[in-house]
């Protein structure tokens, strides 16, 4: 009977109560209160096995799916295959003996073993929102510092952009779009009314005081396929949609630098600084055919520009580039093949009447053009500025994946049909 309780669900609960307890912790190491960084560190490695020790037990509770057919579970997969067969390539043991990766191994066959009940996501999705408002808040007051330092202007509400649940403001403002789409789509069908009205507002205003453009966007176009998902323009013509989409966003970055530069703003055109990065990558392409140079080996600090920003970022804001860098073609290969099954299935859930799993794979589509959210947070490796682990934007990777895998039931998508 206690088996039966270790479930996908509980280790998703789990992952929250982790992602706010290290959360916290580190905020107070900012503060200089209560915790030292080593205590951050120490924090983050025993919430990682932990992690790890409670999926091993799902999995052997679950041990009969695992290897069920799934092409869903098995391109999600496959991006942590490709990136232990470019470690091994390369001899990376720090990271090969790395308990992260093994975590999100094993939390992507945690989450595809058995179906997550659409009221769970919907509520750790309402969750999440209220717990982001309610730092935010605190560091808006300034209770609670903010996790990393960015200006930007915005709404001029604060001096500098709060970064809430997460490690900073753009991860924020993403993380905030994929709560908004969980919450607005069950607020259309009419479940938790009042929960999921509070959770879709905390959101909307955590997007605006992130202050980031992309995540804007975003939440519009979500917000827009959500209200209209149970019409006959969208659900006949969902092919159309599942093109358009995906390619909308693939194109949003070209067409910010062209009209960046044709009215003179440098940000835009730069896409504030990518390109500097995605040329530096672009233009050593050679270096990394055909398995990449590996995870250690990956962007060491000054790699593409001596500038401290750049030479610590130690990523180029890109996961398509990411992954090619460290693991070669069949990193980017991989990571293209699982937008495209992803989007492929998300357009099969919105010709039934459910737009959710198109919202999110495109938010994290635009994620992964201008950010890294899926395989990288390490915090194991030398000099590796980034030392979150998985608890910097992964709990959302794994949301994505559970909403993948629960609106391909029939019974869960009746949901919509009745409304």
């Amino acid at each position: 009977m206690r088996l039966k309780m270790i479930n996908s669900s509980s280790f998703l609960w789990l992952f929250v109560f982790f992602q706010l307890s290290v959360t916290l912790v580190f905020l107070a190491t900012r503060a200089d209160k209560f915790f030292t960084f080593e205590t951050y560190l120490q924090g983050v490695k025993y919430s990682t096995l932990l992690l790890l020790v409670f999926s091993l037990f799902v999995l052997i509770n679950k041990r009969q799916s695992i290897l069920a057919y799934d092409p869903l579970k098995y391109i999600f997969v496959l991006q942590i295959i490709i990136l232990y067969f470019a470690m091994i390539i390369h001899t990376d043991i720090k990271a090969i003996n790395s308990p992260t990766i093994l975590l999100m191994l094993f939390s992507a066959l945690v989450i595809f073993s058995n179906q997550i009940s659409v009221r769970t996501i919907n509520l750790i999705a309402i969750t999440l929102s209220l717990l982001n408002f309610a730092l935010i808040m605190l560091q808006i007051l300034s209770i609670v510092p903010v996790a990393q330092d960015n200006i930007r202007e915005g709404l001029n509400i604060i001096s500098d952009r709060p970064t809430g649940l997460l490690f900073n403001a753009f991860a924020m403002g993403y993380a905030s779009v994929i709560t908004f789409a969980i919450c607005m789509y069950f607020l259309k069908i009419k479940k938790l009314l009042i929960l999921n009205v509070i959770g879709t507002l905390f959101s909307v205003i955590s997007v605006l005081l992130s202050a980031t453009r992309t995540p804007l966007l975003l939440m519009i176009v979500s917000g827009i396929l959500i209200l209209l998902q149970n019409s006959k323009f969208v659900t006949n013509n969902w092919k159309l949609f599942t093109i358009a989409i995906p390619g909308g966003v693939a194109l949003f970055p070209l067409a910010t630098v062209v009209l960046g530069n044709l009215i003179g703003n440098q940000d835009m055109a730069t896409l504030n600084g990518r390109t500097f990065l995605w040329d530096c990558v672009t233009s050593r392409w050679q270096q990394f055919i055909p398995f990449g140079v590996g995870v250690q080996g990956a962007f060491p600090q000054g790699f593409c520009s001596d500038d401290e920003w750049f030479s610590k970022l130690r990523h180029p804001e890109n996961m398509f580039l990411l992954n090619f860098v460290e693991s070669g073609l069949l990193g980017l290969i991989g990571l293209v093949l699982l937008f495209v099954i992803s989007f492929w299935y998300s357009g099969k859930a919105l010709a039934k009447g459910s737009a959710l799993p198109m919202a999110v794979s495109a938010t994290f589509l635009m994620s992964s053009i201008f950010y890294v959210p899926l395989f990288h947070y390490l915090p194991f490796l030398e000099n590796r500025t980034a030392d979150r682990g998985v608890f910097n934007f992964y709990l959302f990777t794994i949301l994505w994946m559970a909403i993948m895998n629960s609106t391909r039931s029939e019974k869960e998508l009746q949901l919509t049909k009745k409304q």
